[in-house]
């Protein structure tokens, strides 16, 4: 009896430690570039406590469209764990299923030095660490990355079209694709070597998960890489760019239009998830999404109708009128000027030749003037010309009288 005592002191021991520590645990609800510190009691008997920091959130306003809300851990050590969650209450059951022996979580959470928050909605971060750090709340009421981002997928959205069309955009798009994903066409290729089927497709699912967690850990480790292994980064993208462009090379750009339209929807695709992504307030990326679709499924009923607009018109065009006596006079003034100013225009560029087309000329020095600016005709002639305009009025004048008067 004593034994089965002892037994079940041990294992109620972790429960009521467990307990403890609860209600131990510390809720803080963080300002903006207010710094909270937490130094452990080095004598404590107990393990770390859990200590949770909450965001309250904003208010969803135009103005904070690109409003993002970091959550920054200084420390210098590694020694803390972390649990993510929307209320303190569900960091305390992350942070409690945690501390079970069978927990087991591929794709938990790294140990993050900068974490996001959702600006718009309480937010909490738990944190369990044994030494000292500091956690700040940072503000940034206009982010540039996504407001890049917003503009990028604007971009690629409406030119969809012409890159799925365009071979550079095909080469460039096939090298980004090959040096992603060159591990897993190495696993796709030495799964073909493999005889059992079976076998194969454990192969390939096991490629694509060591894939996928592959790329989880290159993109949280992305600086790091960069910098310490930037010789082997560059002879990686250079030797693996190099052979998926000769692959590209060899099959060719797309000629198949449905190829191409199934290009151009990825392209859209991925374009409307960078504009929906820009922004934490859901109502205002809807918007930004069904703008963007509607501006661009209208353009081309709206192309289309202008289409069938000009044929209207080619095929039924409108009935022609004859000026009247002062629209004529009108139209030869600003015509003649706007003429006159054309060959000015043309003297003054390179491609004449003033000096050739001087010696042509009887009186160069009146061309000259003229290409200052001068008129293009003396007063001696405009006299003239109005005098027998003048002339011609009255004759015309006379013949209309001559055919009102009856004959006898």
């Amino acid at each position: 009896m004593r034994s089965v005592g002892w037994l079940l002191v041990v294992c109620l021991w972790p429960s009521v430690t467990l307990g403890q520590e609860t209600k131990k645990n510390k809720v803080n609800f963080l300002q903006p570039d207010r710094p909270v510190r937490y130094t452990p009691d080095e004598w404590s008997i107990y393990r770390p406590g859990l200590v949770v920091y909450c965001h309250h959130g904003q208010e969803e306003t135009p103005l904070n469209a690109f409003l993002t809300v970091t959550l920054r851990l200084d420390c210098d050590h590694e020694d803390f764990n972390q649990y993510p969650g929307n209320t303190p209450a569900e960091v305390e059951k992350h942070w409690q299923d945690d501390q079970s022996l069978f927990s087991f979580n591929l794709f938990a959470s790294k140990k993050r030095r900068l974490v996001e928050l959702d600006p718009f909605n309480q937010s909490c971060l738990g944190i369990v660490s044994s030494g000292n750090y500091e956690m700040t709340l940072l503000l940034n009421r206009f982010d540039v990355w996504r407001v890049g981002m917003l503009l990028f997928g604007a971009l690629i959205f409406f030119t969809a079209h012409a890159l799925s069309q365009n071979s550079l955009f095909y080469y460039f798009g096939g090298v980004v694709l090959g040096v992603a994903s060159s591990a897993l066409i190495i696993v796709y290729f030495f799964s073909k070597l493999l005889p059992y089927r079976p076998l194969m497709y454990g192969v390939m699912l096991g490629g694509w998960t060591l894939g996928i967690c592959g790329l989880q850990m290159l993109y949280e480790n992305m600086r790091v890489i960069f910098v310490v292994y930037r010789h082997y980064v560059f002879w990686y993208i250079l030797v693996v760019g190099f052979f998926t462009f000769l692959v590209c090379y060899r099959m060719g750009p797309p000629r198949n239009p449905r190829s191409k339209q199934v290009i151009q929807w990825a392209l859209q695709l991925m374009a409307l998830a960078l504009m929906f992504f820009s922004t934490y307030q859901r109502t205002l990326a809807a918007c930004i999404v069904t703008v963007a679709t509607t501006g661009y499924f209208l353009s081309v009923p709206i192309a289309v109708g202008r289409w069938l607009l000009n044929k209207y018109y080619r095929l039924f065009p409108a009935k022609r009128r004859l000026l009247t006596l002062e629209e004529f006079e009108q139209q030869g003034i600003v015509e003649t000027a706007k003429a006159l100013n054309q060959l000015r225009e043309y003297c003054r560029s390179p491609d004449c030749k003033q000096w050739k087309t001087v010696l042509r000329l009887q009186e160069p020095i009146r061309f000259a003037s003229f290409i200052e600016g001068s008129n293009h005709l003396l007063d001696e002639e405009i006299s003239e010309y109005e005098a027998r305009s003048s002339c011609d009025d009255i004759s015309i004048s006379e013949d209309e009288l001559d055919e009102s008067i009856p004959s006898s």
